[in-house]
């Protein structure tokens, strides 16, 4: 299992540097299928979508196509991504993503497809493979209403995407996050991302980005 969670997409050239090494390529080369079903249960200005996906056509030169999981079956799912050698999923609302997941059976081929493919998060597409926030997290910072009780739980972490940064929370909600859950609680700026390889430790590309665990700081970078 290969994963870049991060919170805005490819926004610096360290994250970048390290999905070249991840897939093995350089990002020329490197061909993208798309996952943008959070972003269906959004309402509002989206000119974030179009921003990051101008970014994304900017640094990638191979194929980049989507796939609509709901479109699909599960075997025409799985021969579309096989062609490509990253999993780009957006965000939007994280909830909305993970029923999707579940509803279309995707999560249960996921592990599988995860052992040959990198994938990336943007946002939601990060918060979705780890466990979920605490219903009063959800609430205050994100503004989101509860329509999944779990997330995928592959990694054994809470992500808090766009800390200092569209949601405006700070050190002190992060910490109060950490009080819900005994799991390490990784908040992470637009320039900040996880690289995870496998069941090893999350290492933080980038900066701007704050660990905490039961109420307290673990790892701050300001």
């Amino acid at each position: 299992m290969k994963l870049i969670l991060a919170s805005s997409g490819l926004a610096n050239e360290e994250i970048i540097t390290n999905l070249e090494e991840m897939v093995g390529k350089t990002r020329d080369k490197i061909n993208v299928i798309i996952i943008n079903e959070a972003i269906k249960a959004e309402t509002g200005d989206m000119r974030w979508f179009t921003e990051e996906l101008q970014r994304l056509s900017t640094v990638i030169g191979g194929n980049i196509e989507f796939i609509d999981l709901r479109a699909h079956d599960l075997n025409h799912i799985r021969e579309r991504i096989n062609l490509a050698d990253v999993i780009f999923c957006f965000g939007g609302n994280t909830d909305y993503l993970a029923n999707i997941f579940m509803k279309t059976g995707f999560d249960k081929i996921l592990l599988e497809i995860l052992k040959e493919k990198v994938w990336i998060g943007s946002s939601a597409g990060s918060c979705v493979m780890c466990h979920k926030e605490a219903d009063k997290i959800q609430d205050t910072i994100y503004k989101e209403r509860r329509m999944a009780d779990h997330f995928m739980d592959f990694v054994p972490i809470v992500f808090l995407p766009h800390l200092h940064g569209w949601f405006k929370f700070d050190r002190t909600e992060v910490i109060e996050a950490s009080k819900f859950t005994d799991l390490p609680v990784y908040a992470m700026s637009d320039d900040s991302a996880l690289k995870i390889i496998d069941n090893n430790k999350p290492v933080v590309l980038g900066k701007d980005y704050i660990i905490a665990q039961n109420g307290e700081i673990i790892q701050e970078d300001k």
